[in-house]
């Protein structure tokens, strides 16, 4: 009888040891790989948690080190990421077409073809959304139909017959470039009209160079320069900046639909939004804003027909001194 309890007993806690140790190598296992605008540290940093050093720029929540990162540590982890490209690809920007403009005081920093018209793909958003909302009433219903549903790039994966508020389908169509929501907005207000509307806008801010075909920048005919995009972001900062703020945004669930910002640039706090793109014909573009030098002024860095979009603008950060 005792060498049955002795069996038993012992099988029990060498059954709640081995729970025991595979949460606490879990719990390692997710803070070794945690990332994000805070950041899990290493090993080395665990072992400081365990051990009660103190660091001013950590704190200790748990089993977890997180470290805050200061302006001037963020301005470090750009010069660090610059720096960390090909040696042979630093000084040299792929973009066909660009241009760093400072919307504080309108001085163009660096610019090459910043008047050449090129396809923009997806960055037509911006001015869908400022048309979207200057047209379409917020509380409007939506309805999802199968002309939305089949268009080529659904990636906010709405379902026939869903029915959402104007107000959510921005959520989409910045976050993760949704063709499908473009194609819903244009459609719930007459496409051919909201079209017409995109271009009336464009002109009616200066940038006279820019044309759309589309709503969602599928199309190669939509147009515009590097010199018109910075003057579509500066206008919509300044006055729709809700879109902007939208753009910086990781995560958005409507509905039972999650939708989450790849955007690169999020975790790092100079940058102040944008919208990427891409199709063949455009290659990689982008109209972005970041806050950057002594001052922290707001740069707007537009990018067309690159081939390596994060690197080109790295490169052009490192310009504004």
């Amino acid at each position: 009888m005792k060498q049955f309890f002795t069996i038993v007993f012992g099988g029990l806690f060498a059954i709640f040891a081995g729970i025991g140790i595979a949460y606490g190598s879990g719990r390692l296992w997710s803070m070794i790989n945690n990332s994000g605008a805070t950041r899990a540290i290493s090993f080395a940093a665990v072992a400081d948690a365990f051990a009660g050093s103190n660091n001013s720029n950590t704190t200790v929540v748990g089993f977890k080190r997180l470290i805050r990162y200061s302006a001037d540590e963020e301005e470090n982890m750009i010069n660090n990421a610059a720096q960390s490209l090909p040696h042979n690809a630093v000084s040299v920007v792929t973009a066909r077409a660009y241009i760093v403009k400072n919307l504080n005081d309108g001085s163009v920093v660096a610019r090459s073809n910043d008047d050449r018209t090129l396809p923009i793909a997806s960055v037509t958003k911006l001015i869908t959304a400022v048309v979207a909302r200057r047209l379409i009433s917020p509380s409007d219903h939506v309805k999802i139909d199968r002309n939305v549903t089949t268009t080529y790039g659904n990636t906010a994966q709405f379902r026939n017959g869903e029915i959402f508020l104007a107000q959510d389908l921005y959520y989409p169509l910045l976050m993760v470039s949704s063709n499908d929501a473009a194609e819903a907005l244009a459609r719930h207000y007459g496409r051919s009209k909201f079209i017409k509307a995109m271009n009336d806008f464009a002109q009616s801010i200066g940038a006279y160079a820019t044309y759309f075909a589309d709503p969602s920048g599928l199309s190669p005919e939509n147009i515009s320069t590097a010199k018109d995009l910075s003057i579509i972001i500066g206008w919509i900062r300044q006055n729709d900046p809700a879109i902007i703020d939208i753009t910086l945004q990781k995560s958005m669930t409507v509905k039972g639909h999650t939708w989450i910002n790849p955007t690169h640039f999020l975790n790092w706090s100079n940058y102040k939004g944008g919208k990427n793109g891409y199709i063949p014909e455009a290659g990689l573009t982008s109209a972005s804003l970041f806050g950057l030098g002594k001052d922290k002024d707001l740069y707007a860095i537009v990018l067309l027909n690159s081939a390596s979009r994060d690197a080109d603008e790295l490169k052009l950060i490192e310009k504004v001194k």
